[in-house]
């Protein structure tokens, strides 16, 4: 099973996404994504960093950035093309060893009130 996730920057409402992730792993669940470049995201974490680190994950999990508008369709179906096929993409991201671990609930962290209710235990 695969979940796709594609965004322009951190989550900004619904669950947390660390135990989210971990959950969907837990059950045998492949993450992938698209990191979506097109307009200036309000993220305070490098966009390609966050989803290597905190979205994606599994067996052969790969992250496609779109830095243009014009090349979304090309992406979308490069990534339909690479999980139909079961093949990993062979340029997956891998942060650089000098960069600090994203905070992967920042989006939690900098927009508690729509969290609060769902996971109270962040905030304590």
């Amino acid at each position: 099973m695969i979940l796709d996730l594609s965004g322009d920057g951190h989550n900004n409402t619904g669950l947390p996404v660390a135990p989210a992730g971990s959950d969907a792993l837990e059950r045998g669940i492949v993450i992938n994504g698209l990191a979506i470049f097109i307009r200036p995201s309000g993220s305070v974490v490098p966009l390609d960093q966050y989803y290597a680190e905190c979205i994606i994950g599994g067996p052969g999990s790969f992250m496609i950035p779109v830095h243009e508008a014009e090349d979304f369709a090309t992406a979308v179906h490069q990534k339909l093309l690479l999980e139909v096929s079961g093949r990993a993409a062979a340029w997956a991201p891998r942060p650089a060893a000098a960069t600090p671990p994203v905070d992967c609930l920042i989006g939690e962290r900098l927009n508690p009130s729509f969290l609060e209710p769902v996971s109270p235990e962040l905030y304590r």
